[in-house]
């Protein structure tokens, strides 16, 4: 039986911030593990927490068409923009939105700041990103993901 609801919201420890900050989690099966912190400001007169909600949502839809990696793009439909996005085995070379971020927000930045909880990760993040650990621009996500989401999608 497939497992519905993988991903949800917490309130968790960032010791960087010295406060409780949003971030959305996912279960593997074997464990929960942080993957998005509500760290960065975030447009649109949206709460934290109503934004990890909906971010949650999103990736659980993503998570039926095969999620391959997180990592950020330019949006043309909002040029001073850039946006978070999910690949998924079905988008192809497409990146889907995740969230759209706050007009000069740099997204490599929001993205380094928003994934951090999966840096902490320590040997999870390495092995899925081999290379630079400080200029990934791009989150490989096949190593934390439960055995039946990776093979979900086409």
């Amino acid at each position: 039986m497939k497992k519905t609801d993988r991903f949800s919201c917490e309130l968790r420890q960032d010791t960087n911030k010295g406060k409780e900050v949003w971030t959305v989690m996912y279960d593997n099966d074997k464990k929960k593990q942080p993957w998005l912190g509500m760290v960065i400001p975030m447009g649109g007169g949206w709460s934290p927490e109503r934004r990890c909600q909906e971010i949650e949502r999103r990736l659980e839809n993503f998570r039926e068409d095969g999620l391959v990696s997180l990592g950020y793009r330019d949006d043309p439909d909002t040029p001073q923009q850039q946006v978070l996005c999910v690949k998924t085995k079905s988008s192809g070379e497409n990146c889907p939105l995740l969230m759209t971020l706050d007009v000069g927000m740099d997204g490599y930045e929001a993205f380094r700041a928003t994934t951090k909880a999966l840096k902490n990760e320590d040997v999870f993040y390495q092995s899925a990103n081999s290379g630079s650990f400080g200029e990934s621009r791009v989150v490989y996500l096949e190593t934390f993901l439960a055995e039946e989401d990776k093979l979900t999608g086409k």
